[in-house]
């Protein structure tokens, strides 16, 4: 067949593009498309593009290179295991591919052809006439010099040498192409080959072998050579000159039957292939030599390097080698049959062949599944089986003499490699060596690895170990197993259920559907002798690790304990390939002939089993099933073939009917998908004719591979029960891991990360757990045992055990075993109530020792392990990448960029950072991503636990929740210009999108290379970095006070930019976007129960996200608190007054109200991005920057954890620096940055601000001092410098107010950024001082509050000024400095009435008034603290800042509290909790909780239950976010330990009160800690009076810590005079209990008049109560404790109908005989003859 060349007309050439190799060499290539594609193949096809018959043979003469380079495996390891997240792909593609180019270059200038690149060596061809090779040689040799000068001896950034060693032979060689009619292949054969291959393998490092062949054709005379002893070859040195072929010559009358772009003089095209014009016809012929994968990147232009990735795959190897003088014709077919066999056993399971090699080894394919495009499920278990077909199919060729397979699965890297002109697609790494290994090592089996044989999840009947042998380049390859498929032996079914029930094992969160099971199997029992209608069939379906297996296992063990006979048996994928094998199974199991190893004994047990006659006499029908011998009776001699079908099938019917009809027979069938047709079809006969109940669990059907139509009327029957199994509740992944672990406890960072990647399905947790144990980042401990304490013995006490009456009847939490165990690890550790302690089941078993068998194991971290940081999972990558792979390229790159975005992304920035040709099918794509479930609107809040493959209707899939305007939206109507105009009918306009499932999202991130990774960080920082400011409401500033100018990143902002920004602060605000950062992680991990409580739902045909409407609404919501009348003479009634009438005159202004606050959305959505994206450029100034910034942002929104996590990467990047290592992995090092002082200084006092808010008072100290030092304003270290620092501040500030002519005259000007910082850290640094423990830091707490009025007053900036009024005001208050307290008060309040009634003013007005509330609280002026709480709260309505109720609703809540007025409290703890619940905020949801403790324990009134309160402290126990809140950690804590101790459940109390008693060493003075050490003081002495009354012998020592807990609150309260009372009302109560009856009634008499002057009317009548049944006159009339006898049922603040009905607990005066039991009850009087007395000296003052 003569070529004949298509001459393609081009109107319009277009230009050549210019490539660069390295920072000298550059050449130019053509654009077209069938430049790409002639890119990936070589000259030899190119020039030969005729679509011949195949196999084609082509014979000529040439010279062959072959270069092979040593330490590429090496480089493929150290790059694979030393990245995160497979970050080593971009690295390894740069370094291999630098390398890879650098050879070939000199090779293409040189005239060669690259025939393939196998691994880590290439193939270069010369083709030229015989009587030509000598010049060629000459060449070739040259070329080789050259390389070897060049490019050996190459040393990498990761300490691997690369090293070239090259062999050259020549002669005759034929090319053949194999293939079908939709792909093609191609190799070369011939003796030069192999010679060209022994070469090579004579070669050492830097040394060039001339072959036997090529030495006899080339000039002997030009080269210089060695003999090799013992070898024919030659070693060159060099050569004598150059050669003189000409390469110009050569190249020109090449390929002269094609057209060419034409190159200029300057222009140099080292490929003359590379500048093809179209030819429609060639381009048909290149596009059947590549990848599907390749041809698409190809056709949709995108860069092939977006083809290479790290990725889970499985490489199989074919050799074949031929029969021994085998023709070349015969090994041609031989060879086309075997690539026409591979091609249609691996095509079906989306495997590909890769290459085919010829060499001395025979003929070798690579082949691969899971490439890019071709992922699919099962990929082990496809590959073993295809290579088993292949197998048995190549031993059928005549020609073959051994067929060998090797097969092994791991970490690949999939992509282009070689040089830009001349490359291939192919893979590298470890298990491509050992596949070629196992091939070679174990001849004429079909063997594969560890791996492999693991993740093909088959019966280990199907593998046998093979014996370990040496290979080379392989360390510790594992063991090696032979794939026997199936039927390597006939064997009858046996009850091969994998997975089998274990002891101490409890199924979880499957309880639903055993409910069906057994509801099902009971009713069909009742009915049996009826065959009514009942359910009859279960089908359980659920994809791979859904636990299915799990479920049936637990359902044969509840079967067989109700003695029930069950069939169990679990089907393999081959099954279905053989008729009637189910059948067989169920008969065999059935008449228990399974283990019979004859067909004489199954024979005898038949007989036994079937007794009737005319049974016994067609007992051949069950020859061919159950492998027998009985003789062919008269009768079925006589049928044709279609009645013995008839009859065998109605004979297993009447042979199943027989032996099940007096019993309940329970079948049960795993993997059903795999039942054969005739099975099936036999089933759906057995279910209408025989009583026999049937589970299955199956996969779902997939399109490819639908259900056959007995299947199909099966499971639609209306007799069967279609179950889908959903993902677990997250509740269940905590005891899940527990029991997967076999430890009593996980870390609550590990529930985190499990609940986010496994998404309820059991097999996902269990491999993240297996790959982090085997990785060594969790760690599994024995539990030893603690001491134990006072506390311990007194709460454990059992000799006199105290069970209260209504005991049953009150709410009892689980009990935990780690709540009795003790505190080890605690900060680290999550108990789970209600489990009992499991045993091992998997992951530990597999190295746990026999002496650990009674030893209880906790799972902690291992230590610097960041979880968010580790890899996912091969498995669970595999899954992954499966789904991505059935997308089209679009849709990948649509999902790969927005995994570069975030979790959460913006369509607007996502349509940004496409690259050209995606952005215009965006839209198509994103509705096609969103039907398939892995995008969907982010402005929907989430309701529970959604289950990986939940269905949903389409319509449902495609609603969008975002706000849409048409004028600024215009940008969505945008469509691409080639599509119809029915697909412009569907338009997709949402704004915020995310991710379905977060490990898509990850495995999609992994895929990008480092430099691709970079170029895509950039834009989005180039995006996100205009709207990187505060928002509208804020001031649109920096969240650090002119951060920018200080570090030289202002920039000067256009009009366009601006609008920009507020386009994208439009788009953040209207999207409820839910936060991915790790505070928000715990949220989610609550059970869902409490989620959908707490949730709100957004309307379909809302305008408005729901929160949007809370929020607009907010001074509407916002409760009213009455005004309260002031005490007469109270110095504040003026005040008050005053700014009662200017806020009456700000109602009805629309200018004070501000928008909404839109800052945490902006953190969420713009800074926490920003950070990563500067990381993923490696920009590290920018980084640190926006760290900061971030940091500080979060602080702004109130979230500490946050803020901390960002300050301590700082930190980390501060530390790095200093050590001259890389900052983070992508930093930049090599560019000149500068972290600024001031930088450091925010650094110290940002983290000294998250430090005081969480109360760590010493550490937020130290904190504060550097970073004052910092700023150049070091703070005095010893009380003398710090007397006449005080001395000099005092004089200055004199001087400047005795010169000053007014102090209300305004000044404006800016204030500069490190004296602003100053002031601030001032303002921390004195309130660290005042609320020490103890008072013995007055005078650093003066000097400093002083200092910074000094520096307010000084900077001229009227607010700062105002500010450090207020500070000094609140100082000198704690001092007890009320002359100066006035004074300071006196003068913000006149600075304040004098300023401008702007929101400004308004706002500083709102934090006066707070300062004033929270003061007047602390020193018990609670009328006023109420009326300035209540203008603060009405001052945050005005202005619409919640900011400002965060901060005074506790405090107004407790003053409203201790006053008695519960309307307004409950009032106010309502609006607190939809605030809280709108804004997803856990502390105000964990305020609102401790607010409903605190009224049931003082009042005996419920706000919502104690198990709803008791239920959420354990679900935030080990919440990040309020783990840092230790005061309102210990306020909670406490709270449930008193309840439980007051009820005297005192095992139930044990965790919680020694929670709080360690809190309450690390909390300080202020109010809200001691609203929790005040209740905490009360378990203290519940405790004592247990030790007491019960006569135990540690009293001495819980005596002395109850005097030292009663000495520590004393001496905190100095600045909150609020809490003497209660403390007073305690000691009596320690009096009473000593018997010291005078000194008791002295302090309740003390405390009811401080309670009286102050307005406690709660601890009033809480005294009064107490009173009474303390001093009862009357000896037989005993006190009733109303608390304990509401507990039970305590009302709510509804059934009481709005009436205070207030129930004060009791604190028992005497020993409540009832406690006890009667033989306790004598020992009475001896008791208070020994102990009271000690008693009484104890507590002598």
């Amino acid at each position: 067949m003569d070529y004949i060349p298509h001459r393609h007309a081009v109107s319009f050439v277009r230009p050549l593009t210019r490539l660069r190799i390295g920072k000298q060499r550059t050449f130019f290539a053509g654009t077209y498309k069938i430049c790409k594609l002639a890119a990936n193949v070589p000259d030899l096809v190119v020039y030969d593009g005729v679509d011949r018959p195949i196999p084609d043979v082509e014979h000529f003469h040439g010279v062959l290179l072959f270069a092979d380079i040593s330490g590429f495996t090496s480089l493929t390891e150290t790059y694979t295991m030393n990245s995160k997240k497979g970050g080593g792909a971009d690295l390894l593609t740069r370094t291999l591919n630098g390398y890879i180019t650098d050879i070939v270059d000199h090779i293409l200038r040189a005239g060669g052809d690259i025939v393939n690149y196998a691994g880590d060596a290439m193939l270069a061809l010369w083709r030229e006439s015989r009587k030509a090779l000598s010049e060629i040689l000459t060449l070739a040799v040259k070329c080789s010099l050259n390389i070897q000068d060049k490019c050996d001896n190459r040393e990498t950034e990761v300490g691997v040498k690369l090293r070239v060693k090259i062999g050259i032979s020549a002669g005759k060689l034929s090319k053949v192409v194999m293939g079908d009619e939709d792909s093609r292949y191609y190799a070369l054969i011939g003796r030069a080959i192999d010679e060209v291959r022994k070469a090579e393998g004579l070669a050492s490092a830097n040394t060039v072998i001339l072959s036997p062949n090529a030495w006899e054709m080339c000039d002997r005379d030009n080269l210089v050579v060695e003999k090799i002893e013992n070898e024919r070859a030659v070693r060159v040195r060099y050569i004598k000159r150059d050669p003189y072929f000409s390469v110009e010559e050569y190249v020109k009358k090449s390929g002269t039957h094609l057209e060419f772009q034409e190159v200029g003089v300057s222009k140099r095209a080292i490929r003359k292939t590379s500048r093809l014009l179209p030819n429609a016809q060639l381009e048909s012929v290149l596009r059947k030599y590549l990848l599907k994968t390749v041809l698409l990147k190809i056709d949709d232009a995108v860069p092939l390097d977006y083809l290479s990735e790290m990725r889970p795959a499985t490489v199989v190897f074919v050799n074949l080698q031929f029969v021994e003088n085998t023709t070349m014709y015969h090994q041609c077919q031989s060879i086309q049959a075997c690539c026409i066999g591979i091609n249609n056993e691996f095509r079906y399971y989306q495997g590909r062949i890769n290459k085919v090699f010829m060499f001395d080894k025979g003929c070798t394919f690579l082949c691969a599944f899971g490439l890019p495009g071709d992922k699919g499920e099962d990929e082990c278990g496809n590959a073993l089986q295809c290579a088993h077909n292949v197998h048995e199919f190549c031993n059928k060729l005549r020609y073959v003499s051994v067929a060998s397979i090797g097969v092994a699965s791991g970490p690949l890297f999939c992509g282009v490699v070689g040089h830009p002109l001349r490359h291939e697609y192919t893979v590298i790494g470890r298990k491509v060596n050992l596949a070629a290994r196992l091939m070679m090592t174990y001849p004429g089996v079909v063997s594969c690895d560890e791996e492999t044989h693991y993740h093909t999840k088959m019966p280990s009947s199907y593998f046998m170990e093979l014996p370990k042998r040496a290979m080379k380049g392989v360390a510790n390859p594992g063991t090696i197993y032979q794939y026997l498929s199936k039927k390597h032996q006939k064997i009858l079914g046996k009850p091969l259920i994998s997975v089998e029930k274990e002891d101490d094992y409890p199924l979880l969160g499957r309880e639903k559907e055993m409910r069906i099971f057994h509801k099902a199997l009971r009713n069909f029992v009742a009915a049996k002798t009826k065959q009514s209608d009942c359910c009859q069939v279960i089908m359980y379906e659920g994809t791979v690790g859904y636990g299915k297996s799990r479920l049936l296992a637990e359902i044969i063990r509840t079967s067989q304990a109700d003695e029930m006979r069950v069939l169990p048996f679990e089907l393999g994928k081959m099954d279905i390939t053989e008729p009637y094998y189910t059948i067989q199974t169920i008969i065999a199991l059935l008449l228990q002939v399974n283990h019979c190893k004859s067909y004489a004994e199954r024979e005898r047990i038949l007989l036994s089993k079937i007794t009737k006659p005319e049974l016994i006499e067609d007992l051949c029908l069950l020859n061919d099933l159950l492998f027998v011998k009985f003789p062919i009776s008269e009768r079925v001699s006589l049928m044709d073939i279609k009645a013995k079908h008839r009859a065998f099938r109605n004979y297993v019917i009447s042979v199943i009917k027989q032996n099940v009809t007096n019993d309940t027979v329970l079948l049960v069938i795993d993997q059903v998908q795999y039942i054969d047709t005739p099975s099936w079809e036999l089933i759906l006969q057995m279910r209408a004719n025989l009583p026999l109940f049937m589970v299955m669990a199956l996969r779902p059907f997939t399109v490819e591979k639908p259900p056959c139509q007995a299947a199909v009327m099966v499971m639609r029957s209306q007799r069967t029960s279609y179950v889908k199994l959903s993902g677990l509740d997250p509740s269940t992944i905590r005891p899940l891991a527990c029991q997967i672990l076999g430890v009593i406890s996980i870390p609550r960072e590990l529930e985190i990360l499990l609940t986010e990647r496994s998404y309820g399905v059991p097999y996902y947790c269990e491999e993240i757990l297996r790959s982090l144990y085997y990785s060594d980042l969790i760690i599994l401990e024995p539990l030893d045992q603690e001491e134990e304490d006072e506390i311990d013995a007194v709460l454990s006490y059992n000799r006199n055990k105290i069970l209260m009456s209504h005991e049953s009847a009150i709410f009892q939490p689980p009990e935990s075993n780690l709540q009795i165990l003790g505190a080890r690890n605690k900060s680290k550790l999550l108990s789970f109530g209600g489990m009992e302690i499991q045993k091992c089941r998997k992951v530990i078993a597999l190295d746990r020792n026999e002496k650990y068998d009674n030893q209880q194991f906790i799972c902690t971290l291992g230590e610097t392990v960041n979880l968010q940081e580790i890899t996912i999972p091969l498995t669970l990558k595999g899954i992954a990448l499966a789904q991505l792979d059935r997308m089209n390229t679009t849709e990948q790159v649509v999902v790969k960029c927005a995994s570069i975005i975030g979790h959460i992304f913006t369509t607007k920035m996502l349509r940004y950072i496409l690259p050209e040709g995606a952005e215009q099918k965006l839209n198509q794509s994103l509705i096609s991503l969103v039907k398939s479930r892995t995008f969907e609107c982010a402005s929907r809040s989430d309701n529970g636990f959604s289950a990986l493959m939940e269905e949903n209707e389409e319509a449902h899939l495609l609603q969008c929740f975002c706000t849409y305007n048409r004028e600024s939206d215009d940008h969505l109507n945008e469509e691409d210009d080639e599509s119809g105009v029915q697909e412009k009918a569907v338009v997709w306009r949402c704004k915020v999108m995310r991710f379905c499932i977060a490990l898509v999202h990850e495995t999609a991130n992994d895929l990008w290379l480092k430099e691709q990774k970079k170029s895509l960080h950039l834009k989005c920082t180039r995006f996100l970095e205009n709207a990187a400011r505060k928002c509208n409401s804020c001031g649109e500033g920096d969240f650090i006070y002119e951060h920018r100018s200080v570090v030289n990143f202002g920039v000067t902002e256009s009009e366009s930019t601006i609008q920009s920004r507020r386009e994208l602060y439009s788009t953040l605000s209207h999207a409820n976007i839910r936060s991915y950062s790790p505070d928000k992680i715990s949220e989610q991990v609550l059970s869902s129960k409490h989620r959908s409580q707490t949730l709100s739902s957004v309307p379909e045909d809302s305008s408005t996200s729901h929160s949007s409407i809370r929020l607009s609404k907010y001074s509407e919501q916002a409760p009213i608190i009455t005004s309260i009348q002031v005490p007469a003479g109270s110095n504040d009634s003026e005040y008050i007054e005053r700014i009662d009438k200017l806020l009456k005159d700000c109602e009805g202004n629309p200018s004070l109200s501000a928008n909404n606050c839109d800052c945490k959305p902006i953190l969420d959505s713009v800074y926490c991005p920003l950070v990563r994206h500067w990381m993923g450029v490696g920009n590290v100034a920018k980084t640190f920057f926006y760290l900061l910034e971030t940091a500080a942002a979060a602080l702004h929104v109130s979230n500490n954890f946050l803020a901390l996590t960002y300050l301590t990467e700082a930190e980390n990047i501060l530390r790095l620096l200093h050590k001259g290592k890389p900052p983070f992995e992508y930093a930049d090092t090599t560019k000149n940055f500068k972290i600024f002082s001031f930088e450091r200084a925010c650094v110290f006092i940002l983290k000294g601000e998250v430090q005081f808010k969480t109360g760590n008072l010493e550490e937020a100290e130290t904190l504060f001092k550097k970073g004052l030092k910092q700023l150049n304003k070091k703070f005095p270290s010893f009380s003398l410098t710090q007397l006449i620092t005080y001395a000099v501040e005092k004089y200055k500030y004199s001087q400047r107010h005795h010169d000053r002519e007014s102090l209300t005259k305004f000044a404006d000007d800016d204030i500069s950024p490190i004296v602003y910082q100053q002031i601030n850290c001032l303002s921390y640094l004195w309130q660290a001082f005042c609320l020490k423990k103890n008072n013995v830091h007055k005078l650093p707490a003066l000097l400093t509050v002083l200092t910074e009025v000094n520096c307010a007053e000084v900077s001229n900036n009227e607010f700062k000024i105002i500010f450090a009024y207020i500070d000094a005001f609140r100082c000198y208050e704690f001092m007890g400095l009320k002359e100066k307290s006035r004074r300071m008060e006196l003068l913000a309040l006149q600075k304040c009435f004098a300023l401008n009634k702007n929101q400004d003013g308004i706002l500083l007005i709102g934090h006066l008034v707070c300062a004033f509330s929270e003061i007047k609280l602390c020193i018990g002026q609670l009328a006023e603290s109420i009326e300035y709480g209540r203008q603060a709260h009405k001052i945050a309505g005005l202005l619409n800042k919640p900011n400002l109720d965060v901060f005074i609703i506790p405090i107004l809540s407790k003053a409203l509290l201790l006053t008695g007025r519960h309307a307004d409290y409950v009032e106010l703890m309502s609006f607190l909790k939809e605030f809280s619940v709108s804004r997803h905020s856990i502390l105000g949801q964990a305020s609102f909780y401790a607010a409903c403790l605190d009224i049931s324990l003082q009042e005996g009134i419920a706000l919502k239950p104690f198990k709803e309160c008791f239920t959420f402290v354990n679900g935030v126990i080990d919440d990040p976010i309020i783990k840092s809140e230790k005061n309102l950690m210990l306020t909670l804590h406490s709270s449930v330990a008193l309840w439980f101790f007051r009820l005297s459940q005192w095992t139930k109390a044990i965790h919680s009160f020694k929670m709080a008693k360690r809190l309450v060493t690390n909390t300080n003075a202020s109010l809200f800690s001691l609203c929790g050490y005040v209740k905490f003081l009360e378990c203290q002495i519940l405790v004592f009076r247990k030790a007491l009354w019960e006569r135990q012998e540690i009293v001495m020592e819980v005596y002395q810590q109850t005097k030292e807990y009663l000495r520590e609150f004393k001496q905190r309260c100095h600045a909150s005079p609020v809490f003497y009372p209660r403390l007073l009302h305690l000691k009596a109560y320690c009096h009473i209990l000593a018997g010291q009856i005078g000194h008791a009634s002295h302090l309740l008499d003390r405390a009811l008049d401080l309670s009286k002057a102050h307005g406690n009317v709660l601890e009033e009548e809480w005294i009064n109560t107490n009173k009474k049944a303390w001093f009862i006159e009357d000896d037989n009339e005993e006190p009733e404790n109303q608390w304990l006898k509401v507990a039970e049922n305590m009302p709510t603040w509804e059934e009481t109908a709005g009436v205070t009905q207030t129930s004060c607990y009791l604190l028992q005066p005497l020993r409540d005989m009832n406690d006890f039991n009667a033989d306790d009850s004598l020992q009475a009087d001896r008791f208070y003859s020994k102990d009271l007395q000690s008693a009484r000296e104890l507590f002598e003052l």
